[in-house]
């Protein structure tokens, strides 16, 4: 539902500990109707993490972010192994439905306002 995270684990091993990469929580940016109005799909907001040097004005390989590259690299069909979805529900007054919404957020952490959008506007629940 709207608020909570799902949990991605990315495939490969951690070169730092030899261990599998732990969970990446991503925000859900869909509705708690999906976007197939069926409750089946989600949709995440996600932010390739990549570091360009200064110095050389290159990107660094060592620091790109391993779990939002995998997910922005993903085509359709790709297998996703995921958690959840985990957190507290925020949800939307529905008593009043003139009530006045008032959404400020800074990059990826605008993903639930998405599916609030989405219902507002779009979703005839």
């Amino acid at each position: 539902w709207e608020g909570q995270s799902y949990g991605v684990m990315p495939p490969g091993i951690n070169p730092k500990n030899g261990k599998p990469h732990t969970v990446r929580l991503y925000s859900i940016a869909s509705s708690r109707y999906g976007d197939d109005m069926r409750g089946k799909t989600a949709t995440l907001c996600v932010r390739r993490a990549v570091y360009v040097d200064p110095e050389t004005g290159k990107e660094d390989e060592s620091k790109k972010g391993v779990c939002s590259n995998y997910l922005c690299d993903a085509t359709a069909g790709t297998e996703v192994k995921m958690t959840g979805p985990a957190g507290k529900v925020m949800l939307m007054p529905e008593e009043d439905p003139s009530t006045d919404l008032i959404m400020i957020a800074t990059g990826t952490g605008i993903a639930p306002y998405r599916g609030f959008i989405r219902r507002l506007f779009v979703e005839q629940t």
